[in-house]
């Protein structure tokens, strides 16, 4: 029943037919294998294609009701309608529990057989775990060497990733930087002409006192011939009498001292301005160059490791005759990591005890022995009590065996195909099948590995990553329903996951594969989106847009 195995001799690219929507009033013709519909609809126009059984499984993923699932897939196709019949192993041995009131023996042996059924099961799921897991082995010894080639791709991806963002933060931080640098400038530019300016004022000062010692020294008769040229320099009347001359020097050499006093208190004010700056401008400066030293070294480090790399593939010539770009398309688990969990497994395989007359280890289908038991307690329970009549028909119990063993093959089924999506954001499900604490019903325990080894559960999942598995469970159900035309709207799923950005960046993941894949080449796909905009084309994707319905 794997979706994903090409049957001999079948060609799986077949034509697909137009699909005819309607939303409430309108019919909107889907002739695209994908398409995206946009437009403002109200949910009671989608009735018809709204799955609530889907909505009852997603509303608590932690723990799933086996029947809310057997309603799932027995009310959409009339190939499974018998699958309910499946659950009534639990109604044998709901019927076999009432005998503990009655008789304490007949108590002992329900639960033993109880805890005998689910080691069965139990170790079929190990057995079946560690096929799987020798396969995976296989595999990453196989590429081995070219995980070596991809680890480096992904610090050459990493390192330009790192470049790009350091260079965005700098160019929105350069504008800032460079802005406070040039006021700093222009106030160190004032300081130098402020000294400048002092300078030159001291110099005229200096002149004025020299001019004066020298006229007074003409008069005095100590000096024979005093030249005027200097005096008018100083913007100083030549004709004017000495007295005259001394008294306009010294009040130019005053007015110079005022304006050397005026200057003085502008540097303070001047200085002032720039201590208030210089803390600001530090930072910027110190982040914009820590930024740029930070992005030469990146920029050093991933020519480097581009020469590693050529220098690696070169030598890398045994690896798997195959494109690198590729293999990275199939993440593979370290091999000491995988053998370490097939080393568990099968402690955890040789820990299980299972009578030899209640179960064949060496034939995991045959539960032919399990059944005699059950049938055999059924006995005593006739003999021991009056009270309880327990009719059972062994042909019935048979096709409750088989039916649940058929539920198994969907849920295996249904596994892989979400795996095969889920690989994309590094995630794997896998899904447990339990007992409740009351024996009263089955239960599917879901457990998520994230980059194959950190275990979480749903809860534990980011927004996008709880959106993109929604989204595929959707669709890997409608797969296994072999719907051709596979229909999904945001209005199908709770508000808490009604993120556009999410929903779009999933849909961008998910139809490559379908494009890709052989066995997905007949289905198309059909995104019925209400309020919510397409900021960003997507490739191979028709949009419709459509008037509120």
């Amino acid at each position: 029943m794997n979706l994903f195995k090409k049957e001999s001799g079948v060609n799986l690219h077949i034509s697909l037919n137009n699909f005819k929507l309607n939303v409430g009033t309108k019919e909107i013709l889907i002739e695209d294998r994908f398409t995206l519909v946009l437009g403002k609809f109200k949910k009671d126009a989608l009735n018809q294609y709204e799955n609530k059984y889907f909505l009852e499984i997603i509303d608590n993923l932690e723990l799933i009701p086996v029947k809310k699932f057997i309603n799932l897939f027995q009310n959409q196709t009339t190939n499974l309608s018998n699958l309910d019949k499946s659950l009534n192993i639990l109604d044998y041995l709901s019927t076999y529990r009432k005998i503990m009131e009655y008789n304490l023996e007949a108590f002992s042996g329900f639960n033993s057989l109880t805890e005998i059924l689910l080691k069965i099961f139990r170790y079929i799921f190990l057995t079946q775990k560690k096929i799987q897991l020798s396969e995976e082995l296989e595999l990453s010894k196989l590429y081995k060497k070219s995980s070596d080639l991809a680890s480096i791709i992904d610090l050459i991806q990493k390192l330009d990733e790192a470049i790009k963002k350091n260079s965005k933060e700098l160019n929105y931080l350069e504008e800032d930087y460079f802005q406070q640098k040039s006021q700093v400038d222009q106030i160190k530019k004032e300081l130098r002409n402020y000294d400048l300016q002092i300078r030159d004022l001291n110099e005229t000062k200096k002149e004025c006192f020299s001019q004066i010692n020298r006229i007074t020294r003409q008069i005095e008769g100590s000096l024979n011939e005093y030249k005027n040229d200097s005096i008018a320099k100083l913007g100083i009347n030549v004709n004017l009498t000495n007295a005259e001359k001394i008294r306009a020097l010294q009040k130019k050499a005053k007015e110079a001292q005022y304006e050397i006093k005026q200057i003085r208190s502008r540097i303070n004010e001047t200085k002032v301005k720039l201590e208030n700056l210089t803390p600001h401008y530090e930072i910027y400066k110190n982040d914009y160059e820590e930024l740029l030293e930070t992005i030469k070294k990146d920029e050093k480090r991933i020519n480097e490791v581009k020469s590693n790399y050529e220098k690696k593939r070169k030598d890398n010539i045994d690896s798997p005759d195959e494109e690198l770009g590729k293999l990275m398309l199939k993440p593979v688990r370290p091999s000491v990591e995988i053998e370490d969990e097939i080393g568990k497994t099968i402690s955890e395989i040789d820990k299980i005890s299972i009578p030899e007359n209640t179960f064949n280890v060496h034939s995991l289908s045959d539960l032919t022995q399990i059944i005699e038991k059950l049938r055999e307690f059924d006995k005593i329970l006739k003999i021991g009590s009056d009270k309880i009549n327990i009719s059972t028909n062994e042909k019935e119990v048979a096709k409750s065996f088989e039916n649940f063993k058929t539920f198994e093959i969907i849920i295996h089924d249904l596994e892989f195909l979400l795996n095969n999506f889920l690989k994309e954001i590094h995630l794997e499900i896998i899904y447990q099948l339990v007992v409740s604490n009351d024996n009263m019903a089955f239960l599917i325990k879901t457990k998520f590995i994230r980059n194959y080894k950190e275990n979480v559960n749903f809860e534990g999942l980011t927004t996008p990553e709880k959106i993109y598995f929604i989204i595929a469970f959707f669709l890997s159900i409608k797969i296994l329903l072999k719907s051709e035309n596979i229909l999904f709207s945001n209005l199908f799923i709770p508000n808490i996951y009604n993120k556009s950005g999410s929903i779009y960046r999933t849909i961008r993941k998910i139809l490559p594969i379908f494009e890709t894949n052989d066995n997905l080449t007949n289905f198309k796909l059909i995104f019925l989106m209400s309020n919510l905009e397409l900021k960003k084309e997507i490739e191979n994707l028709k949009v419709i847009k459509v008037e509120e319905s």
